[in-house]
């Protein structure tokens, strides 16, 4: 009498199983990064509607005061004002700083004809990666460079 089992043995399945957490070690990793990644870009992408709209309001001389974005820098958030009163106030993502500076809070605000009133450049980071918000003085542009990326290259 010939039984004719099928089926995997224990040897095979645990050959299965470390070929697959092998696989699942090598690429957690890059998921990590690329995660972190889209966390700061979407962050970074609210941020600068945010920015867009306060320079937009500014502009319209029918909208009665001006619109300001008052960043904390210590509490990782940041808040849209209007005539020096909070309206909306916003918090980055867990992971996502804007880096300590000598100062604990920085007010951005735009002018009639959507300048902004000095030029600087933010910093905002995540675990892996890190990239400047920069204001050009005179054309109200803002630029999102990664912080290796060489001046004179912009990405808005």
């Amino acid at each position: 009498m010939i039984l004719n089992q099928k089926g995997f043995t224990l040897i095979e399945a645990l050959l299965a199983l470390l070929i697959t957490g092998t696989l699942s070690l090598i690429s957690f990793p890059p998921l990590v990064k690329l995660y972190d990644g889209i966390k700061l870009n979407q962050a970074i992408a609210l941020l600068q509607s945010d920015l867009n709209y306060i320079r937009q309001a500014n502009m319209m001389p029918f909208q009665g005061g001006t619109y300001t974005l008052r960043i904390y820098h210590k509490e990782n958030k940041y808040a849209l004002r209007q005539n020096g009163t909070n309206q909306q106030l916003r918090t980055l993502p867990q992971g996502i700083s804007f880096p300590s500076v000598s100062t604990t809070l920085t007010d951005l605000s735009f002018n009639n004809l959507g300048h902004i009133g000095g030029g600087q450049t933010l910093l905002i980071k995540s675990k892996y990666q890190e990239k400047k918000i920069v204001f050009s003085i005179g054309t109200g542009g803002i630029d999102i460079r990664d912080s290796n990326e060489p001046k004179g290259l912009y990405s808005d």
